[in-house]
């Protein structure tokens, strides 16, 4: 027979659905805060994909609140300017993320992989006396039960039910919980894939003064450039329409190169390749009854500027902290708040922000080039840029350590 303890702790628990960042950094959330948490993950360990790979500066104090800061930062490549340039022009406008010091802690972005900062979330719940982690274990379904949830989780071992008070679906883009709950996913699919060439060539050799994200432009052709800490990533934009074995072949890859960069005579050396497509998405609805949706089950766009993955961390924080104080509180109104805010954000922010560049090259780069001139419009671009003004932020400018600010 269950002990009354352990009734009322799995009455109380947070089931949460994947263990990706943002399932993993909600979950360090609500154990910090003494909330029961079971993490169910569908694969058999952590996925090393090549994926997500940019942290702005709202995300970067969530994850100094998730007691992880200090690895990451030691980690990954900080990048402390963002640079346009057209092969006619040259550089067009340069901002300087130092300028953000007056608005947060960390007033530069980092580069790293999230396969790379999901095991240091996964080493601060093991042995979390609130927190149970299980592998091969997929949610293929969700209910609302009377004062809870119940998941119908399927593994190695066969099937079972497990039960808690809420159930965050962090299960990705082609979240079965989502469409288990018949949650409309609506949007469209971009008419470009995108390309990555990783190398460890030094690309100032091309083009000198190259900051480590630099904006390409030749023409309404384009490439971003972005330093990680161990290669350069080429991004390179083509058709749908291209097959995907076409798009790889060095010939290919050098003359869509050479459209945008004429000096560059050789294809650098390549570490890695990889192509994908992209979609513009949001979920019609963030919430039944006690289950949630957030990160990629919710929301997904283009990876310019690289806000996606973190608007789900802000998901995860906004949702974990509202959850927390439900459940301490009996008071509602934060979590009752959490889907209407959080799909506002991703569809009056995220999208427009990640849409706006990718759009009339001519149109924004009169846009980066006229709002450099301007030093408190170059504060606002680089504040949108940083997804200050929209991330529920732990620490405000100016607040003690502790001090939650949404």
């Amino acid at each position: 027979m269950m002990s009354g303890a352990r009734h009322a702790a799995i009455a109380n628990r947070v089931i949460v659905a994947g263990a990706g960042p943002v399932g993993l950094a909600a979950a360090v959330a609500l154990a910090d805060r003494g909330v029961p948490v079971l993490v169910l993950e569908k694969r058999d360990s952590l996925t090393a994909a090549s994926k997500a790979s940019t942290f702005h500066p709202s995300t970067l104090e969530i994850l100094d609140a998730l007691g992880v800061i200090e690895p990451i930062l030691t980690k990954g490549q900080r990048i402390d300017r963002i640079q346009y340039r057209t092969i006619d022009a040259g550089i067009i406008a340069e901002y300087d993320l130092g300028l953000l010091a007056g608005e947060t802690r960390y007033p530069f972005r980092l580069h790293l992989e999230q396969s790379r900062v999901t095991p240091l979330l996964l080493a601060r719940l093991s042995g979390h006396e609130h927190a149970e982690v299980r592998f091969d274990a997929e949610v293929i379904d969700a209910v609302n039960e009377d004062g809870g949830v119940a998941a119908t989780v399927v593994g190695a071992a066969g099937s079972e039910t497990v039960r808690g008070r809420y159930l965050i679906a962090a299960d990705g883009a082609r979240s079965a919980i989502r469409d288990r709950l018949g949650i409309a996913f609506d949007g469209s699919a971009y008419s470009t894939k995108v390309l990555r060439l990783m190398t460890d060539m030094d690309l100032e050799a091309w083009l000198p003064g190259l900051a480590a994200v630099t904006y390409v432009f030749n023409g309404e052709r384009s490439i971003s450039l972005l330093r990680m800490p161990d290669c350069w990533r080429i991004i390179i934009r083509l058709p749908v329409s291209v097959p995907d074995e076409e798009a790889l072949q060095p010939d290919w890859m050098l003359a869509r190169l050479r459209e945008v960069l004429p000096m560059a005579d050789r294809l650098p050396p390549l570490l890695n390749t990889d192509i994908y497509s992209a979609s513009k998405r949001v979920a019609s609805r963030y919430r039944d009854g006690g289950i949630f949706l957030a990160g990629d089950s919710v929301h997904v766009t283009n990876t310019r500027g690289g806000m996606n993955m973190n608007c789900g961390l802000h998901d995860a924080w906004h949702l974990a902290s509202a959850m927390a104080e439900a459940m301490k509180t009996g008071r509602h109104a934060a979590l009752d708040g959490y889907a209407e805010e959080r799909h506002r954000i991703a569809t009056d922010f995220l999208i427009p922000r990640t849409d706006r560049s990718v759009g009339d090259a001519a149109t924004w780069l009169d846009t980066v080039r006229n709002r450099a001139a301007d030093p408190e419009a170059t504060r606002a671009f680089l504040v949108e840029g940083a997804m200050l003004d929209i991330a529920p932020r732990p620490f405000g400018a100016g607040a003690r350590p502790g001090e939650v600010v949404q």
